[in-house]
């Protein structure tokens, strides 16, 4: 008699394998979820950082033409620049405008084997 009440207050101690398999599944889950987010993540850190670079190549378009390569109305120029490991392809145009005293500039900056621009920068001298 003591043996089968003995064995009636065992009680089970564990999981069940439906319980095992619900935490798995919300684990897998949380883990895809992850890993998408720190994806997306690095991906966008490496576009501003092409953005960034391509955004300086303009500024030091800029600079030089401020400074030593005076435009002429009509005139585009293109050429490369390496920067940031880089090769980046510059490309300029120079137009009049409504005041004689300006000439309107648009420099688009690309890398050097992409066919998409990656920043454009408008203004006038």
């Amino acid at each position: 008699m003591e043996k089968l009440h003995h064995k009636l207050s065992i009680t089970k101690k564990g999981f069940s394998l439906i319980e095992i398999v619900v935490a798995l599944f919300i684990l897998s889950t949380s883990i895809l979820v992850l890993y998408n987010l720190v994806l997306s993540t690095s991906i966008s850190i490496f576009n501003l950082d092409d953005y960034y670079h391509s955004k300086e190549v303009a500024n030091n378009r800029i600079a030089l033409i401020h400074t030593i390569e005076k435009p002429s109305i009509g005139n585009t120029r293109s050429g490369y620049m390496k920067m940031g490991n880089k090769e980046w392809r510059w490309e300029e145009s120079f137009e009049a405008s409504d005041s004689e005293e300006l000439i309107k500039y648009v420099i688009l900056i690309k890398e050097k084997n992409s066919n998409q621009y990656l920043y454009k920068s408008e203004g006038f001298l």
